[in-house]
């Protein structure tokens, strides 16, 4: 069969023309392909604020910089010189020289390489090196301690700051040494943290009793606390704190009463309210303390924050001291068919001696109208019963006691709830509670 020339020489146009069509499209495809350089750099970063500033540390934070992409990272320099990268605007400063003025600037940067203005320039001058010696003191501890009390900041300012890892070591160097009665070496540990160490003779007690009482310098950075240690205890097993001496209104002097009554093995008074941060704590738990509605505990939230002053000095005196007893003071509103006082020892386990039982006895030697709940011996009762209580977690032997509840009981954990006619209100309820411990300890 033969082919019509004219339709060959047809078909040959018809495929040149498609070939051609093809290139060009392709051509075009190529040439919209092609990302247009970004030369915009980003904004200049303003309001670089230096807070937070101790010895040897201090934190950076500046408002974000825009940039027409996006933003990947802040170049910081101190003294005019380069210092690190930081991939948010903020940066958290070590290992700085005491009394030593520095200046800090800030540049943003895009994926493009294109670097913003440097920030305004920022002088920011570190704490004088503080002088690592014993202090001495003397007069009546409880006035002494309530003074300290008085100057506790309250539900807002941001002022409690979260301990890292290498502060709560440093803690524990203080904490072991104290407990070791190596009150040098406490005194030479303790200044890196802005703590102090006093001597303190209580000349109004009799007879005399000396405290070491762990606390801050008077321009405080870390609001973490104030610990105080018998140097000669009469109740050798018992251990006293008051977590949330603001909130739970009076348990903080009334935790100083006790304890000077008592003259107890060891103090912890909380630095700040439980509100006073507003950032939420890794462990859980809810509560309406800092809110109309259930939300998480803050990280100021002492008892309920495994990264704590608190919560490292417990672990390293219930280690240390095998036979000592964690008792904290607390309050809460009564309702109408709450009982006066909720015990519990962080569990609803019966434990070998229960000391909640104990407590409650003498307690009723001082009132007998008080009324109680004890969560292992009401089995239904579930309200401020210290379930997720950090501290009573770890006592109790939880393996994880920011978020694991204990299933057993060592009984050496103690949470009293009082409501506060009978028992918080005045020196008369305070009296009982003394009396109560010291007969059970």
């Amino acid at each position: 069969m033969k082919t019509n020339p004219y339709l060959k020489n047809l078909l040959k146009t018809y495929v040149l023309f498609m070939a051609m069509a093809a290139i060009s499209c392709s051509s075009n495809n190529d040439e919209s392909q092609v990302s247009e350089v970004d030369a915009e750099s980003p904004t200049k970063p303003t309001g670089l604020t230096a807070t937070n500033i101790t010895q040897r540390s201090l934190d950076l934070t500046w408002e974000p910089a825009t940039d027409n992409v996006k933003v990947k990272n802040y170049w910081l320099y101190q003294d005019n010189q380069f210092l690190v990268g930081s991939g948010k605007a903020s940066y958290a400063l070590e290992g700085l020289d005491p009394g030593r003025t520095y200046i800090y600037q800030i540049q943003a940067n895009d994926a493009a390489g294109n670097a913003s203005e440097l920030s305004d320039p920022l002088e920011v001058s570190t704490m004088e090196l503080l002088t690592a010696e014993l202090q001495y003191d003397s007069g009546n501890l409880e006035v002494y301690l309530g003074a300290l009390m008085d100057a506790v900041p309250g539900v807002s300012g941001n002022n409690y700051k979260v301990p890292t890892d290498n502060d709560l070591d440093q803690w524990g160097l203080i904490i072991h040494a104290i407990l070791e009665d190596n009150i040098e070496e406490a005194v030479a540990q303790a200044v890196y943290l802005n703590y102090q160490v006093v001597e303190f003779a209580d000349t109004e007690s009799t007879p005399n009793q000396v405290y070491y009482i762990l606390k801050e310098f008077s321009i405080r950075t870390n609001y973490w606390g104030t610990f105080v240690f018998s140097k000669t205890p009469k109740k050798q097993n018992l251990v006293l704190a008051a977590p949330h001496i603001l909130h739970d209104q009076n348990t903080g002097y009334q935790a100083a009463y006790v304890f000077r009554q008592n003259v107890a093995k060891a103090l912890f008074i909380s630095g700040a309210h439980r509100c006073n941060r507003e950032e939420p704590t890794e462990c859980s738990g809810t509560t309406k303390a800092c809110s109309s509605n259930y939300a998480p505990y803050r990280v100021s939230d002492v008892p309920h924050n495994i990264y704590s002053t608190f919560q490292r000095t417990t672990e390293i005196m219930y280690n240390e001291l095998p036979s000592s007893v964690f008792v904290q003071l607390h309050g809460f509103s009564k309702e109408a068919s709450d009982p006066y006082v909720i015990m519990s020892n962080g569990t609803n386990k019966t434990p070998a001696k229960d000391y909640v039982s104990l407590i409650k006895n003498a307690l009723l030697e001082e009132d007998n109208t008080l009324t109680f709940k004890i969560p292992h011996l009401d089995a239904n009762w579930t309200r401020y019963a210290a379930f997720d209580n950090t501290q009573g977690r770890f006592i109790n032997g939880s393996p994880n006691p920011c978020s694991v509840e204990a299933t057993g009981t060592t009984g050496r954990f103690v949470h009293i709830e009082q409501e506060s006619s009978k028992l918080r209100a005045s020196k008369a309820g305070w009296e009982k509670v003394s009396n109560a411990l010291g007969k059970v300890f």
